[in-house]
């Protein structure tokens, strides 16, 4: 319910610091991480200094405003897996907060891990977007 009274902008921001939290769970910001989080921040109309902001921010309660849609939680998930996938390397850290994250969102165990190695089988290549398809079938029948 919380997520229904955020404005545009307050949702972009609760995004944008999940993908950062994301982005850091290895201690490491790359560049392709560095290059998709600058990205989402110029699709979503949001200030770039906030990825800064974030990256000094400690992580706790940053998920506490989750959406409840199917289509608003998927989003967000596709979005935390694309930032995992942006460095081209998938760490156990950043694996361990997606299973965390996604159980917030609703997910199944199941799906998450389906999810994580189809990005571990595409790290070097495009986003597998017809597997990820393929996944969001399989579970929601």
């Amino acid at each position: 319910m919380m997520w229904d009274i955020l404005t545009q902008e307050e949702k972009n921001k609760v995004l944008l610091k999940l993908l950062v939290h994301i982005s850091k769970a290895d201690l490491i910001l790359k560049e392709g991480e560095l290059a998709y989080l600058l990205h989402i921040c110029r699709n979503l109309g949001l200030d770039p200094d906030l990825i800064r902001t974030y990256m000094l921010q400690k992580d706790e309660n940053i998920h506490e405003i989750l959406p409840q849609t199917e289509q608003d939680r998927m989003n967000i998930l596709f979005h935390l897996l694309f930032t995992m996938k942006s460095d081209h390397e998938i760490h156990p850290y950043e694996e361990n907060l997606i299973f965390s994250l996604s159980f917030k969102l609703g997910f199944s165990e199941e799906m998450t891990r389906n999810f994580i190695q189809l990005m571990k089988e595409h790290t070097s290549d495009g986003m597998p977007l017809n597997g990820m398809l393929e996944i969001v079938r399989k579970h929601n029948n």
